[in-house]
């Protein structure tokens, strides 16, 4: 790559970001298709336009095309781990734990010390049924990324769902100790909180 065409990419990088960042994705997909016709016979810019685009369409739930364009991404570069979270993102959307499982175990295998690669697995094999080995996935992501929201949102939901309402709600006012604003956090524990009380409604009328 010469050094008229890199400095012509960071730029074109540099505005896609600004769109993205001001919630036009819009133009920030026609930024990176025009990458796409432009510079095609560029490895690096045809990854990194396929990674983009392939985010992007995961924000907008286009997930046909978020998996497209991730895998085109890692065509181009299979050994990069967050190509992989990605794909296991995207499969997750749907509950297609199978393959989510097998995007993220890639993704692991790649950054084992990733907290949110480790979340990633951890949430997909828990929701697939085996919630011992989920739930030890996410205690090791935990252990790595104390402060995780989505870590800490995940465990209490897991918790939940096997009816063990202190441990939910640990983790569910820690995420809200981290960021007091976070609606999913305090979703969560109004979750549990009004579950709890149903279930006691429950055994009183027994």
């Amino acid at each position: 790559m010469d050094t008229n065409t890199g400095h012509e990419l960071n730029t074109i990088w540099d505005e896609a970001k600004n769109h993205i960042e001001q919630g036009d994705y819009d133009k920030a997909i026609e930024i990176y298709k025009y990458v796409l016709l432009r510079y095609g016979d560029n490895d690096i810019a045809v990854e990194y336009a396929n990674a983009y685009l392939g985010d992007i369409y995961l924000t907008l739930r286009k997930l046909d095309l978020a998996e497209n364009h991730i895998r085109k991404a890692i065509d181009r570069r299979p050994d990069k781990p967050n190509y992989h979270y990605l794909l296991g993102f995207t499969y997750s959307i749907q509950r297609q734990w199978d393959k989510a499982i097998a995007a993220f175990e890639v993704a692991v295998d790649k950054d084992p010390n990733n907290g949110e690669y480790l979340r990633g697995l951890g949430w997909a094999i828990h929701c697939a049924g085996d919630k011992a080995k989920g739930l030890a996935y996410l205690h090791r992501a935990i252990d790595l990324a104390p402060t995780n929201m989505n870590i800490l949102t995940d465990l209490a939901v897991a918790y939940l769902s096997a009816l063990q309402f202190d441990k939910a709600r640990k983790y569910a006012e820690t995420a809200l100790q981290i960021d007091a604003n976070s609606s999913l956090a305090r979703n969560v524990l109004d979750n549990i909180n009004n579950f709890q009380r149903d279930i006691g409604r429950f055994s009183e009328r027994q």
